[in-house]
């Protein structure tokens, strides 16, 4: 009985261990954020071919601030027959963050990369106790060269964006929000903050308080694609919701003189878009979802080809 007991006590001690390290490595899920419905204003066109038809003199410019290296096949996903196909050799995918602009609305931001932690302290930068494990599990490592990152950017450019439009809440897509002012307005999907979301990267959003969400729910259909949002009203730059990767990704279009489609990793590189591979979600329903976002965004390409396609991870375009 007395070896038993110890067993017993011994099992206890680590099961208390193993629950008190998931609590503190998860522990950016327990914040909450303080999130306003983004003020969605009445679509200027109903559907692409419209909206296609009146390009604005909106612009987008593509800043890489830093690079991810890793077997890219890691992203897509694992059960389908075309991974023999994927080339495995780890490789560097750029960390992209594009600067748009709007002759009446100014300058903004989709995704924010990198800070300058990535050349500071590599190869992790600002990553969580948490996404270092991952990372490191799987053989990631990340790397930034002086000057690279979005605040040296920006700086460099006399950019001072007034929002930010993440296409989803991993953190080498919202690890520079530190660079930004407090008061930048920072807006992502309605469902996407979720628990896991949240411990990745609720560190990055320290000393932030300006949140919106979009809520796809009530945003009409535009096909051959789902739900979509006019952010502006008058047919410049759109949200497009393509959920799988995670709860609630986003790509958008910026519909200037060349329309720009910004897939995010709802296609992480022009491979996986062109072979139809989706990228893995949290769970094989995620994975599911994803396919159909990607299927769908493949349609809208096929049927608007002046569009430019601009990937997650994939610096050149098509």
């Amino acid at each position: 009985m007395p070896r038993l007991r110890r067993l017993l006590l011994s099992a206890a001690g680590l099961i208390l261990f193993a629950s008190a390290l998931s609590i503190y490595l998860l522990r950016g899920g327990f914040r909450r954020l303080e999130v306003a419905p983004y003020r969605v204003p009445h679509a200027a066109f109903t559907n692409w071919t419209d909206v296609l038809r009146h390009p604005s003199a909106i612009y987008a410019v593509t800043l890489q601030t830093g690079m991810i290296h890793m077997d890219a096949c890691l992203n897509l996903d694992p059960k389908s027959p075309k991974q023999a196909e994927c080339d495995h050799a780890p490789r560097d995918l750029p960390v992209l963050v594009h600067w748009v602009h709007h002759p009446r609305f100014g300058d903004f931001l989709i995704d924010t990369g990198f800070d300058d932690s990535f050349a500071k302290n590599p190869p992790y930068g600002n990553y969580t106790e948490a996404m270092r494990l991952f990372n490191w599990i799987n053989g990631v490592t990340n790397r930034q060269e002086r000057g690279e990152d979005l605040a040296a950017q920006l700086a460099s450019l006399n950019v001072h964006p007034h929002a930010v439009f993440f296409t989803h809440l991993h953190p080498d897509h919202t690890g520079g929000v530190s660079a930004l002012d407090p008061q930048t307005e920072l807006i992502f999907g309605k469902v996407e903050p979720g628990f896991l979301a949240r411990a990745a990267v609720a560190n990055h959003f320290s000393g932030k308080s300006k949140f919106s969400s979009l809520d796809f729910s009530t945003a009409p259909a535009m096909a051959p694609l789902g739900p979509c949002i006019d952010l502006f009203g008058d047919g410049s730059f759109w949200a497009l919701s393509v959920p799988g990767h995670t709860d609630d990704d986003i790509a958008y279009l910026a519909n200037g003189p060349v329309p720009i489609l910004f897939i995010g990793d709802a296609s992480h590189f022009e491979w996986a878009f062109k072979a139809g591979v989706a990228p893995r979600g949290w769970t094989p329903s995620g994975t599911a979802r994803a396919y159909q976002s990607l299927a769908s965004l493949r349609e809208f390409a096929r049927t608007f080809p002046g569009l430019k396609l601009a990937y997650g991870h994939d610096k050149g375009s098509s």
